[in-house]
């Protein structure tokens, strides 16, 4: 009976340290099984040191995954690389985003170089350490002459990187990240609202000035007798000739001085009155374009009055002569006097000369020759 205990004592003593003896083993951690490389794909992703490694807010962080894969042109086959599928904008890399993209491409021997140089920016808020998450890049293998639809698209996956965050106080006045959450774009619902306020922002202005033109314009409520003087002023203004320009004041006059021309030396009669009549109406008219500063009403001698005042020269003289021979027709009309004129074909020579000597460019003429005559 008492072996018996023993026996079953030592057995459990056995059992205790095989037990105790086994656990380390068991506790030890067994190696990872690496897992066996894509035999079948033809591109290698390399993925360099990333710069910085310590960023905050808003930092660019640089980083460059070199692209491999060989030259298959002479097997008949060619790799395309889909860059297209690699733009920063599509990446998934939260809580990083993608800024920019440089893809420098070279080609050493039979092999295709490629380095694609990101530049990324974080936009966590907490401070920490993150990892730049690795992607894929896709790639095509297809044969030449195969059509690209047709072709399979294929991928290879980056590597990552750690990034140290450790504030986020930034030298860039106003950052634009971009958020996790997709808020949708508005920019063309804020362009139309803001032409359409500025099209409506003038329009009470154009109100206020219509209203204004309105009252402005609106007829003013006037007196019966100031109505019927206003109309006969009116039908009295209308009634008044226009005088003629200078040009056509000495067109009509020396159609009459021609009239005078053609009058015989002893002619005289009803013609002879007609002649000097037209002669001073039409002598007066040109005398008035001639002479602004004169009076609509001033008889020919009122005229020969203003034109003794006047500065000496080839002007005077000829405005003198041509208000005396109005002076004297018109005081042979004013007694009904029928003497004939000695030599109307001289006088009517000599009306001519002094139009001329008025004429604009004679004057100049004139001038420029006293100018030097002085000289």
């Amino acid at each position: 009976m008492r072996r018996s205990c023993w026996t079953t004592g030592a057995a459990i003593l056995v059992l205790a340290a095989v037990a105790l003896g086994g656990a380390p083993a068991a506790a030890q951690p067994q190696p990872a099984a690496e897992a066996p490389p894509d035999e079948a794909s033809l591109v290698a992703i390399e993925t360099l040191e990333v710069e910085p490694t310590v960023v905050k807010t808003g930092d660019p962080i640089l980083q460059t995954y070199r692209v491999r894969f060989p030259d298959l042109i002479d097997d008949g086959q060619e790799i395309l690389i889909l860059e297209d599928r690699m733009v920063p904008e599509t990446l998934p890399v939260h809580p990083f985003e993608g800024l920019a993209l440089d893809v420098r491409k070279r080609q050493v021997d039979d092999e295709h170089i490629w380095d694609f140089h990101y530049t990324f920016r974080l936009i966590a808020p907490e401070k920490s350490t993150y990892i730049l998450p690795g992607f894929s890049f896709y790639y095509l293998l297809r044969d030449l002459g195969e059509d690209v639809e047709d072709a399979e698209v294929r991928q290879v996956d980056s590597g990552a990187n750690l990034i140290r965050y450790v504030t986020t106080l930034t030298d860039t006045p106003l950052l634009d990240i971009r958020d996790t959450i997709e808020l949708g774009t508005f920019g063309a619902r804020a362009t139309a609202f803001r032409v359409l306020a500025w099209a409506l922002a003038p329009i009470p202005l154009v109100v206020w000035l219509v209203l204004l033109v309105r009252q402005a314009r609106k007829p003013r409520q006037i007196s019966e007798a100031k109505r019927k003087e206003d109309e006969e002023l009116e039908q009295l203004e209308a009634q008044i000739p226009v005088p003629p320009s200078i040009w056509q004041a000495r067109r009509n006059l020396l159609r009459h001085v021609r009239e005078l021309g053609r009058l015989a030396p002893a002619e005289n009669g009803a013609v002879l009155q007609d002649v000097r009549r037209n002669l001073v109406i039409h002598g007066r008219e040109y005398l008035q374009a001639e002479l602004p500063e004169i009076h609509v009403g001033d008889t020919p001698r009122e005229i020969g009055s203003y034109v003794a005042g006047l500065q000496d020269g080839p002007r005077k003289e000829a405005l003198s002569w041509m208000t005396a021979r109005l002076v004297d027709y018109q005081s042979n009309l004013e007694r009904d006097s029928t003497a004939p004129i000695a030599d109307p074909g001289r006088e009517a020579r000599a009306f001519e000369e002094s139009l001329s000597m008025l004429r604009p460019h004679i004057r100049l003429w004139m001038r420029i020759r006293s100018l030097f005559e002085v000289r």
